[in-house]
């Protein structure tokens, strides 16, 4: 009787194990994976400026105008200052060192804490419209297709996120994704700054030093029927190319070329005028080793989660099926059965 009731005793125990294995990989490693409320996440690039030199400007030196070549470092701080049940609200901050000058950049989020997606805020929260978009971070295990799309703050619109292979970063493998913007500039915050307008004998004097295809635009005809002072509006165009690690979502390299490009009506079409601010940098290979070595550490830690502890209490639970099974083949004698 006595190894009957022990029989039995390891029959449940392996179910239990079989249980809490299920639980592990169906439950715990799901939820282990979402945007944790503690995420304060640094990156460094570097690169270079061109920006508009408003004194040149103004005293007609158009082609000095633009100052090109201009090294810059910017910081970047991503983290989480709130959660809400699944959603967390997410403040990203960046800043463009130039010179002496520092210009910083702070946006606000609410995503989904599972798929990086911007979702509905709380109450509480005043966010970018990003919703059903990424905009700060991608998902662990993230899509190898064209199934996302990316929310840009600078123009307020959001555009499709273009899947282009794997790469090696920082030895881990990485999904490599390419995202292109060019719509009209609609941040307040980037606006303020800039002229609403330029007096049209100005604009006149740039036309030599313009591209063709805006020079050729901007007759003599087309030029004295413009409004004087000449109204502006802005374009915002960029281009990102992200390496994700693909196992954790995290951010190792990533390219930015972002530019601001001041426009005329002409005709009733935009016409390019000149940019008025180019920066292109890239994650500085100090802060890409940080990166790869957190995606290392977390990687380890949801391989953990979702594959050795569940096998491990799998395995148990099988091996207490077969001490039972054994049991049973000897007989209640303890003996093999004839």
């Amino acid at each position: 009787m006595s190894a009957r009731r022990s029989s039995i005793v390891l029959i449940a125990l392996a179910v239990v194990l079989v249980a809490v294995a299920a639980v592990v990989r169906l439950v715990v490693a799901p939820y282990a994976t979402r945007l944790p409320g503690d995420t304060d996440q640094r990156v460094e690039y570097a690169g270079t400026a061109t920006v508009l030199d408003s004194e040149a400007l103004r005293s007609g030196d158009t082609a000095h105008a633009l100052k090109q070549g201009i090294p810059v470092t910017v910081d970047r701080r991503v983290r989480v200052t709130s959660t809400h049940g699944d959603t967390a609200v997410l403040e990203d901050v960046m800043t463009v060192h130039m010179g002496k000058q520092a210009l910083p950049s702070a946006k606000t989020y609410a995503v989904d804490r599972r798929s990086r997606e911007g979702t509905s805020p709380p109450e509480s929260a005043s966010v970018e419209p990003s919703r059903g978009a990424l905009s700060s971070a991608f998902p662990p295990h993230a899509a190898r297709d064209d199934s996302y799309t990316y929310y840009d703050a600078t123009t307020r619109s959001t555009v499709p996120v273009h899947y282009t292979g794997s790469a090696q970063r920082e030895g881990r493998t990485v999904n490599v994704y390419e995202i292109e913007v060019s719509a009209p500039v609609k941040d307040p915050a980037v606006l303020e700054p800039l002229p609403a307008a330029l007096p049209k004998k100005l604009v006149a004097g740039m036309v030599p030093s313009l591209a063709p295809g805006t020079w050729d635009r901007l007759t003599p005809e087309a030029l004295a029927a413009l409004a004087d002072p000449v109204p502006l509006t802005y374009q915002g165009r960029s281009t990102l190319v992200a390496h994700i690690d693909r196992q954790t979502g995290v951010a190792i390299d990533q390219d930015v070329h972002r530019e601001i490009v001041a426009t005329v009506s002409v005709g009733g079409e935009p016409t390019a005028l000149l940019p008025v601010s180019v920066l292109t940098f890239g994650v500085t290979p100090g802060s890409s080793e940080e990166l790869g070595d957190k995606a290392a550490s977390a990687g380890l830690f949801m391989t953990v989660l979702t594959d050795v502890a569940p096998l491990v209490l799998a395995g148990v639970a099988a091996l207490l099926l077969v001490i039972v099974f054994l049991r049973g083949r000897r007989g209640p004698s303890g003996s093999a059965p004839a």
